[in-house]
């Protein structure tokens, strides 16, 4: 009873720090998704668009912010939260429909050969979860391979000792293969080298320069890479290798 005594206050001000902040961006999620049920998307992106300034980032955020977006007509900004939403839903049918169908209103179509096989297969097998969950599949992986290593070093086990041996060597193989691949989905989800057009039109230029040549116009909704900052310039790549920059306030960062 004593020991309640002491942790009461302890876990009243807990809740009153982190309970009322959590309950209060649940709320603006929840406002947003009913402002986008009644046709209010202006309305709903900015209760979204709000909750995501207070830190609540999550995927169905993104989708439905995303969603917002496209009812609006602003694909480039769709796009954006759809690529936001796939990096922390990689599987979810819905977030990779819709970002295609956004896709489809993009001005830019650029057609680049189809990756190798090999990185077709890598590429499906890296989105089979987050960056979240290749960690936990590591961790109960190399949490078994060091169980069976620490039997097969302390306990007599007869002819158990060989099946045991291989198995635990299968595992500490398998928990490698896992975290190069948790590896490739955190650099995925952290990446900031890519961005959104989300301006109608935007000329990509020879140099960081207004005067500079033009070399083609990017339009909005497609997706860049960025190579280099130069003050408020960017520097951007297609996914065909064109190359020119262009001002940063044109591209918002995936």
């Amino acid at each position: 009873m004593r020991l309640l005594r002491l942790l009461l206050p302890v876990l009243l001000l807990t809740s009153l720090l982190f309970g009322k902040p959590e309950a209060e961006l649940d709320r603006l999620f929840q406002e947003g998704n009913a402002a986008y049920q009644a046709e209010n998307y202006t309305e709903s992106i900015r209760l979204y668009e709000e909750a995501l300034t207070r830190g609540y980032a999550c995927g169905p955020l993104y989708f439905n912010l995303g969603n917002a977006y496209y009812r609006t007509g602003s694909v480039g900004r769709a796009i954006l939260n759809y690529e936001r939403a796939v990096r922390q839903m990689p599987n979810d049918p819905n977030v990779t429909f819709n970002l295609r169908l956004a896709n489809l209103s993009v001005k830019d179509k650029i057609d680049v050969p189809p990756p190798f096989f090999l990185l077709r297969w890598n590429e499906r097998l890296v989105n089979l979860w987050d960056a979240r969950g290749w960690a936990g599949l590591f961790s109960v992986l190399l949490l078994l391979a060091v169980t069976g290593l620490a039997v097969l070093l302390n306990f007599d086990l007869g002819r158990l000792r060989p099946v045991l041996k291989s198995a635990s060597l299968a595992l500490g193989l398998l928990s490698l293969l896992v975290i190069l691949l948790f590896g490739q989905k955190y650099r995925i989800e952290t990446a900031a080298d890519q961005g959104i057009i989300i301006s109608s039109a935007v000329s990509s230029l020879a140099a960081p320069q207004a005067a500079s040549t033009e070399l083609f116009i990017v339009h909005e909704g497609t997706k860049v890479k960025i190579l280099d900052v130069d003050e408020d310039w960017l520097k951007i790549e297609l996914v065909d290798g064109k190359q020119g920059w262009v001002p940063a306030s044109n591209i918002v960062k995936i």
